[in-house]
């Protein structure tokens, strides 16, 4: 995904993508969403883990698949978004991570986001866009399911706490 298709989409935001300098900033925002990480690890979050999100992929994929854009109002970053480009197939669109701020949640910037990232991602030639959510939080099923997203099949990610995170995948086409 180009970054200049997804800002022209976005234009009263401030999009650029995230690197390891952004850390500080990044764990910020995503301590406002604390109840996220405890599905995870009941430690809390700390930079290192921060550096992992922004650099991790799964087996199959190269540094250069992975995107991780943050999204700024008012020189705030008030969102993330970490994509996975030609993943799980090609002409696919991986959402790996959409968090928004606690003090900008339910003002529409996830839904606003998302709607530009649907356009982009059209004109980009990506015909599907999949994830996969926490099979337990319902709100994050609500949002996604308004946003035309369909829930898929049931996984479980293993914890490196011990145990296993059951997670559902889900997935919207794009016209």
């Amino acid at each position: 995904m180009k970054l200049s298709t997804l800002q022209a989409e976005l234009p009263n935001f401030k999009i650029r993508l995230l690197t390891l300098e952004d850390q500080e900033e990044l764990l910020a925002l995503e301590q406002s969403n604390p109840e996220y990480h405890r599905y995870f690890s009941p430690e809390p979050l700390t930079t290192e883990e921060v550096q992992h999100d922004l650099t991790a992929t799964p087996h199959t994929v190269v540094p250069e698949q992975k995107q991780v854009f943050g999204f700024y109002l008012a020189n705030r970053l008030v969102a993330v978004l970490d994509v996975l480009n030609q993943y799980p197939q090609e002409q696919f669109l991986f959402i790996g991570l959409l968090m928004v701020n606690q003090a900008y949640q339910r003002k529409t910037v996830g839904k606003v986001i998302m709607t530009g990232l649907m356009q982009a991602a059209m004109k980009s030639g990506v015909v599907c866009l999949q994830l996969t959510r926490v099979a337990t939080d319902t709100g994050v099923e609500t949002f996604w399911k308004k946003l035309g997203f369909e829930n898929g099949d049931q996984l479980f990610l293993p914890l490196k706490h011990g145990g296993r995170l059951p997670v559902t995948t889900m997935s919207r086409l794009l016209k």
